[in-house]
């Protein structure tokens, strides 16, 4: 095997339903089992190549887990993907118990490349009828063909490395007794360090008694983390239909404990085997703490054993909701090594924010570059965000108080699991950002600070309060400050391929830099209700511009749940003061007064200076 190329996945709109009464018993419906979703698109010339004409086989292991509900059903057919039209391949299917063992379910068929909207890639080959047995322990999936040197053919889907999703034979790859070895290439890596995709093979199973009409499988559900309880929020899910008819309708229930809620009559509209855009349903909680949810009816039909899912919520009475005021904390994520990082926040920050910034706090976290903070936290923070996913962080990209946004269908769309946003540009961040004004908080932050007789020690003081009963019993929340600077002039650029290289791409003013994060990089503890105290002292440095410099203070959960679990409760940004005098100069008279010297008050004085404590382009000076 010579090279596998990536899969772009493309997700299709949802078909409009037939006129077919779909809620009548219906044994003809037919389910497709496997891992990957055959509505997505397949690319020309992505995939497996080799260096030779070859015959190989291709398959994946169906678990007990997977056939369970299927059990009784017939095999009918086998559905694979081929993304070239350079050649059109003979398959050759099976379905067997072991990877070299007797056939269960034969089928052949021609494939070709046949673009439409509706199977794009795919094809479906009619399979010798095989009913699965009560015992079956797995089943393995596959075929076999024969590939011309060079030419992609098979394809390997996205995500990537997923158990049992990708085996390959290569022909004259045999053991001693002639049979075909297979590898399991879910683990192994391309020529781009990637872990290989998974295969698109998908078996047809016909349900021939009745016994697997609704399936739902939940593939993405994902919330805003900080809901209202004992009020209708909302919940962004995706689903694929598992099952042999098509779903129309859903009831979804919430359960806490001996409490529930349930939601009847949800649309959905999910045609056999296919897998649904992102949508809402409805959402409920009693108080903070885990949550159930399961669809409990599909089509006005009970499911006998619901899929159940736990999550973790943070639930505010309104009552709490409305004593508070929220301000979101919205961070932008940028680094010197990204040719749009320079011009980001006056191409596609400022724009989308003009008018908001009074009501919210903006925070830009500089990505190992000349103004990252620490060990490069910023870095880290973007890792935690996509549970240490590399590939999931595109620089530059936003968040919005560590978490995701689903009131905003439109813009979530595609939504995974990742709370960071790749761009935010209008209607979109007009949207997001007022939905997320919307959202329930219970508590207050504010922070200032001072700056001391020295012209150089900085005091901070954090203060608010929680209210009681809100946050799980056990958690603690956690405070996290910001010592900022606003416009920070720069006129190079160090990259972190050559960390001592300076490379001049412009002159660009940085809209606000963290200059020092106070607490932890994760945040302090804090407790979980009462008052807010804390105080914080740092020095200053002389290269920073006194007159632009502030304070932003956030408190948010740990984010020991996940990534998309670090929720930003409440933000708030802060002045600094100055010894009388010194917050006088005016942003642009430094320059012109970096050789003035000033007593402690604040005051000019001449160069003739007695013996005593003076400042000197903001450093302390002594005269003895």
């Amino acid at each position: 095997m010579k090279k596998f190329y990536h899969l772009l996945i493309v997700l299709l709109g949802l078909f409009a339903m037939t006129t077919t009464n779909l809620l009548a018993q219906n044994t003809s419906g037919r389910a497709y089992v496997g891992y990957a979703m055959f509505d997505s698109q397949i690319w020309e010339y992505d995939g497996l190549s080799l260096d030779r004409n070859a015959k190989v086989g291709c398959a994946i292991v169906l678990t007990r887990e997977m056939l369970e509900p299927y059990i009784g059903g017939t095999i009918v057919s086998l559905r694979a993907g081929w993304d070239t039209s350079t050649q059109t391949g003979k398959y050759d299917g099976f379905v067997r118990n072991t990877f070299n063992g007797e056939n269960l379910s034969t089928g052949s068929g021609t494939v070709s490349y046949n673009y439409s909207s509706s199977y794009p890639g795919w094809n479906n080959i009619t399979m010798t009828d095989y009913q699965i047995p009560d015992d079956v322990e797995q089943l393995v999936v596959g075929f076999t063909t024969t590939l011309k040197k060079d030419v992609c053919a098979i394809p390997i889907l996205n995500p990537r490395g997923i158990e049992n999703s990708c085996f390959l034979w290569v022909e004259g790859d045999n053991d001693e007794q002639g049979n075909p070895i297979w590898r399991d290439m879910h683990n192994e890596k391309d020529q781009y360090g990637n872990k290989h995709g998974m295969l698109p093979i998908i078996l047809g199973i016909k349900d021939t008694q009745g016994t697997f009409n609704y399936i739902p499988t939940i593939t993405l559900l994902t919330h805003n983390g900080v809901i209202t309880t004992k009020e209708t929020n909302d919940c962004l899910i995706r689903l694929r239909n598992d099952g042999s008819q098509n779903i129309t309708s859903m009831n979804v229930t919430w359960r806490q404990g001996d409490e529930k809620w349930t939601s009847n009559n949800v649309t959905a509209n999910i045609l056999i085997g296919r897998t649904s855009n992102p949508f809402l349903i409805p959402m409920w909680c009693f108080h903070s703490g885990d949550l159930e949810m399961s669809i409990t009816k599909i089509n006005g039909n009970d499911l006998p054993n619901p899929q159940v899912h736990k999550m973790n919520v943070i639930g505010v009475p309104r009552e709490v909701d409305e004593a508070y005021i929220r301000r979101p904390l919205v961070e932008y994520y940028e680094s010197e090594n990204s040719y749009m990082s320079a011009r980001y926040y006056d191409e596609i920050v400022a724009p989308s924010l003009k008018g908001k910034l009074d009501d919210m706090t903006l925070v830009c976290q500089h990505l190992d570059d000349q103004f990252m903070t620490g060990e490069d936290d910023a870095t880290v923070l973007a890792l935690r965000l996509c549970d240490n996913d590399s590939s999931q962080v595109s620089i530059p990209c936003m968040t919005i108080d560590r978490a995701m946004a689903t009131d905003n269908i439109s813009y979530q769309i595609s939504s995974t699991s990742n709370p960071m946003f790749s761009v935010l540009y209008e209607p979109y961040a007009s949207e997001t950002l007022n939905a997320s004004l919307t959202h329930p908080t219970f508590l207050n932050v504010e922070v200032s600070g001072k700056v001391q007789d020295d012209g150089t020690t900085l005091q901070v003081t954090v203060g608010g309060d929680i209210a009681n009963g809100v946050m799980p019993e056990g958690e603690q929340p956690r405070l996290t400050v910001y010592l900022m600077e606003r416009n920070v002039d720069t006129d190079s650029q160090i990259f972190w391929t050559e960390k001592e290289k300076e490379e001049y791409t412009g002159h660009y003013t940085h809209a606000n830099v963290i200059r020092e994060i106070l607490t932890d990089a994760e945040g302090d503890v804090i407790n979980a209700e009462g008052e807010i105290s804390a105080m914080y002292s740092t020095e200053l440095i002389s290269d920073w511009n006194y007159a632009n410099l502030y304070l932003v203070a956030f408190v948010h959960r740990d984010g020991s749940r996940g990534g998309k679990f670090m929720h930003v409760f409440n933000s708030c940004e802060g002045k600094i003061t100055f010894p009388t005098g010194i917050e006088k100069i005016k942003d642009g008279d430094y320059e012109a007064m970096r050789n003035e010297v000033f007593d402690l008050s604040g005051r000019r004085v001449s160069h003739s200076l007695q013996k005593g404590l003076y400042i000197k382009n903001r450093k302390k000076v002594v005269v003895r």
